[in-house]
């Protein structure tokens, strides 16, 4: 399918959108040569180190942000279950927990067939979602691995949101 022109983009690799989009936020950020662009934004917890990969071989952009958080052997099942129900409420990415290592993070992939593009909107909202899921759910995740909270009570610590600010 070709896009009439008014619709075609400009930019190619998606990877630049993403660049703009961190550049416009200011944000401190680097590229490398194996297309990968790594960076770090302010949460409400900790800093987000964020990373996107672009692979053309899938024609897919893929973005990850590591929690800095690390499973217990002991409480692996009780994350993953937790994982399961905190990705119920998320409507964009999901979190995963790494089998090898008990890293938790969140992970999304936009598919771009056909030379498709990222705008750096797109990119902007991207890197939003995963800022917002962190701050959301690190708290959850923190309760389950080192306070000794149950699935139940860090679940129920999660979905309280507040309304305004105080």
């Amino acid at each position: 399918m070709e896009l009439a022109p008014e619709y075609a983009t400009t930019i190619i690799d998606p990877l630049d959108s993403v660049e703009q989009a961190v550049i416009g936020e200011q944000l401190p950020y680097e590229r490398d040569d194996a297309g990968e662009l790594h960076m770090s934004a302010p949460g409400a917890w900790r800093d987000h180190q964020i990373w996107f990969a672009w692979r053309p071989e899938l024609e897919a952009i893929h973005i990850c942000s590591s929690l800095d958080l690390k499973t217990p052997p002991n409480r692996f099942r009780e994350v993953c279950e937790l994982v399961s129900r905190l990705n119920e409420k998320l409507w964009f990415g999901h979190f995963d927990v790494w089998a090898e290592d008990g890293g938790i993070l969140y992970r999304h992939a936009i598919p771009l067939p056909h030379g498709e593009s990222l705008s750096p909107g797109q990119a902007a909202a991207l890197i939003q979602a995963a800022r917002e899921a962190g701050d959301r759910f690190y708290p959850a995740f923190q309760y389950l691995v080192w306070g000794g909270k149950s699935v139940e009570e860090a679940a129920q610590a999660a979905m309280f949101e507040t309304a305004g600010e105080a």
